[in-house]
């Protein structure tokens, strides 16, 4: 059998004595899309932030297609890795916020050029064809020279995408990706993701774009209180739910 994409075991994660995470279990197979849903503070936010060693989780096991995150195992104890290695482990998993986290002061293509010009040590004319390609991709070909500032918020979305794409990455984690947008821009950055899906990229998306999960997901978890309530099918899972909490959630937001 091929080894899952991303493997949770019993991941736990706390802050300041409060525990969000309380034995998390999740395994996403390659070329899946997996949704998290949930009520804020219910842990989805940092689950994902934990996949990519953004923090640190405090007990359990987290492997990333069959590498442990942010830890080596030698003979019986686990070792972090140095900062390097963990930028490397970070580059190959692409992160796209609610907040899209442009740098304001460079154009769209400086934006999508930087991480491969100065991580992967890519050639500037390369970088910039890959950029080019990617903004064609997401739409916005005619954007280039523009700067996030003059863009809309899901034009800064998708930019923050193809950045994302740019850096070639095995896993996409999508934080709540349309959020902070106004609803009647909400479609032009599902249409790009669904076009990621077909197109068979791993991701792991926090949403609460039900009809968006009930589409294009292979699987949804529902998490409450730090632990997962439910999980499976979208279709049998938001359709007919068997968790009393779940049914409560789906009562308000759909």
């Amino acid at each position: 059998m091929s080894v899952a994409m991303v493997e949770a075991v019993g991941v736990h994660k706390s802050y300041v004595g409060v525990e969000v995470l309380k034995g998390v279990d999740l395994s996403v197979a390659r070329g899946e899309v997996t949704c998290l849903i949930g009520p804020s503070g219910s842990g989805k936010s940092t689950l994902l932030r934990c996949i990519n060693h953004l923090e640190k989780h405090d007990k359990g096991e987290l492997r990333v297609d069959g590498e442990l995150v942010g830890y080596e195992s030698r003979g019986a104890k686990l070792y972090e890795l140095t900062d390097k290695r963990i930028c490397h482990e970070r580059s190959q998993i692409g992160m796209v916020f609610q907040r899209f986290n442009l740098f304001q002061h460079l154009t769209v293509l400086q934006n999508i050029t930087i991480g491969q010009v100065k991580v992967k040590g890519v050639n500037d004319d390369v970088a910039k064809t890959k950029a080019r390609e990617l903004l064609a991709r997401v739409g916005l070909a005619d954007k280039e020279k523009h700067y996030p500032s003059q863009l809309s918020g899901g034009q800064q979305q998708r930019v923050a995408i193809a950045r994302a794409l740019a850096m070639e990455p095995k896993l996409m984690l999508f934080d709540e990706p349309t959020s902070a947008l106004d609803p009647e821009l909400v479609g032009e950055v599902l249409d790009v993701m669904r076009d990621l899906a077909q197109s068979g990229m791993t991701m792991i998306i926090v949403t609460h774009e039900m009809n968006f999960a009930r589409e294009v997901a292979n699987s949804v978890y529902f998490l409450d209180g730090g632990v997962i309530e439910e999980s499976g099918d979208p279709r049998m899972v938001l359709s007919t739910p068997s968790s009393a909490r779940l049914k409560l959630f789906l009562s308000k937001v759909l």
